[in-house]
C-alpha cells in the first residue's frame, strides 16, 4: 500500500509531517475538478527543492533542516498558500527555478523523481496561456484561445487511462511553467470563461491550434495520419474580402535560403549528389503532402510531414515554418516560399486575433474553427 508524507511549508518551516495512506491514482475526473500535470516532463531530476524541504533522487532522501530519512515508496505532498518556490536540479547540473499553485505530489520512481502538480483548472488555464498568446491581444481572442486550453486538458483528463496525471507540463500536452509571468488579461480571460469547453457529441471536443494557419486551416488527418473528424477537416480562413484574418501574423508569409548541403541532410541524400527537389502532391489546403528528391543513383519519397519534421530538426525553427510552401532551386540554394506557422490544425491564433478585432465573439470564433461543435459549461 502506498504512504503519503504530507508536508504543509511556510518559507523554510516544515510545520507538520505525518503518513497515511493515500492513492496518488485516485481519480478526480469530474469536469472542473482540479487537474493534475506531471512537471519537468522529460527531464530527469537529481533533486527538488521546495521551501526548505529536499528531496534527493540518488540518495533516495527527503530533507528538512537537520532532519533526513528515506522516502520509500511514500508520495510526498508538499503544499503552501498561495504558491510553493520550487528548485529542480536535472543529473546534467541544470537548475530551473519556478512557482507553483496547488498541492505537489512527489514519489521516488526507478531512481527518478515523479512530480505532479495538483491545481485549479482556471490557474492552469492562465498559465498556458501566457506561453500561448500576447496578453495585449484583443480580448474576445484570448477568451477563445482559454477556452481551447480548457477543453484540451479536460480532454486528456478523460483519456489518461491508468497514468497519475492528466497532462505533462511540455509541448507533448500543454506548456505549463507555473504562476510567475501570468498576465491579468489571461486570468480574467480564464475567469470569465470558467467551466466552458468545446463540445462535440457530449464530450470534449479533439481540439487543436497553433501560431498562423496561412490562410487555410489543415485537416488534423495531416498531422495525426488518422481520418478527420467533422469539424477538423481544415476551413478557409478568409474574410469577406479574401483577406486572410492571420494576415497580421509575423511569419503570414515567409522566405528562406536553404543551401543544397543542408537540404540533402534533410532528405538523407550525401552531400554534393542532390539535384532535385519536386513538391509532387499537395492536401486540399495546399499544404505538401509528398516531396521527391533526386541525386544521379537516388530517389528520396518523402511525406510531408516528415520532411517538414526533419527541416525542424536540421535547421532549427522558423527556417521552413509550415508545410505550406513552394520549392526551387537557384544555384547552390533553394528558394522556399510559404506562409503560416506550425501545423495549422484547428484554431489558429493569430486568425483568432484577427477575428476579434472584426468583431467575433469567442464563440463565434471557436464555431468557425471546429464547425458543427458547440460551447458547454463543465
Amino acid at each position: 500500500m502506498r504512504r503519503r508524507l504530507f508536508l504543509s511549508v511556510t518559507g523554510s518551516a516544515m510545520l507538520a509531517a505525518l503518513a497515511r495512506d493515500h492513492p496518488l491514482s485516485a481519480r478526480a475526473d469530474e469536469l472542473g475538478a482540479p487537474l493534475r500535470i506531471r512537471l519537468f516532463a522529460g527531464m530527469d531530476l537529481a533533486r527538488l527543492d521546495v521551501a526548505g524541504v529536499s528531496l534527493d533522487a540518488a540518495a533516495g532522501t527527503i530533507t528538512s533542516g537537520a532532519r533526513s530519512q528515506p522516502i520509500g515508496t511514500q508520495i510526498v505532498e508538499l503544499s503552501a498558500n498561495p504558491y510553493l518556490d520550487v528548485t529542480a536540479v536535472t543529473i546534467s547540473n541544470g537548475s530551473i527555478q519556478r512557482r507553483y499553485p496547488g498541492t505537489l505530489f512527489v514519489q521516488l520512481r526507478d531512481g527518478k523523481l515523479l512530480v505532479i502538480d495538483q491545481v485549479d483548472v482556471e490557474t492552469y488555464v492562465a498559465s498556458v496561456m501566457s506561453a500561448e498568446v500576447s496578453p495585449g491581444w484583443a480580448t474576445e481572442s484570448l477568451r477563445a484561445q482559454a477556452i481551447a486550453v480548457r477543453t484540451y486538458a479536460e480532454r486528456s483528463r478523460a483519456n489518461r487511462g491508468a497514468r497519475d496525471y492528466d497532462l505533462n507540463d511540455d509541448t507533448s500536452s500543454q506548456v505549463y511553467h507555473g504562476i510567475d509571468d501570468v498576465a491579468p488579461s489571461l486570468v480574467s480571460a480564464a475567469q470569465d470563461t470558467a467551466g466552458q469547453i468545446v463540445a462535440a457529441n457530449s464530450a470534449p471536443a479533439s481540439v487543436f491550434y497553433s501560431s498562423s494557419c496561412g490562410g487555410h486551416t489543415a485537416s488534423s488527418e495531416e498531422l495525426t495520419g488518422q481520418p478527420a473528424p467533422s469539424y477538423l477537416q481544415g476551413v478557409s480562413d478568409l474574410d469577406p474580402s479574401g483577406r486572410a484574418y492571420c494576415s497580421g501574423a509575423p511569419y503570414f508569409r515567409w522566405k528562406n535560403s536553404v543551401s543544397a548541403d543542408a537540404m540533402a541532410r534533410i532528405v538523407d541524400i550525401p552531400a554534393g549528389q542532390l539535384t532535385s527537389i519536386t513538391i509532387a502532391d499537395r492536401w486540399p489546403d495546399g499544404r505538401v503532402k509528398k516531396v521527391i528528391a533526386a541525386s544521379p543513383t537516388l530517389t528520396v519519397t518523402l511525406d510531408g510531414r516528415e520532411f517538414y519534421s526533419r527541416a525542424l530538426s536540421v535547421l532549427g525553427y522558423k527556417v521552413i515554418p509550415s508545410a505550406l510552401f513552394d520549392i526551387s532551386r537557384d544555384g547552390q540554394q533553394f528558394e522556399i516560399v510559404g506562409h503560416g506557422v506550425g501545423h495549422g490544425v484547428g484554431m489558429c491564433q493569430w486568425g483568432a486575433r484577427g477575428r476579434a478585432e472584426a468583431g467575433m465573439n469567442a464563440a463565434q470564433i471557436l464555431a468557425a474553427y471546429f464547425p458543427g461543435t458547440s460551447i458547454t459549461r463543465t
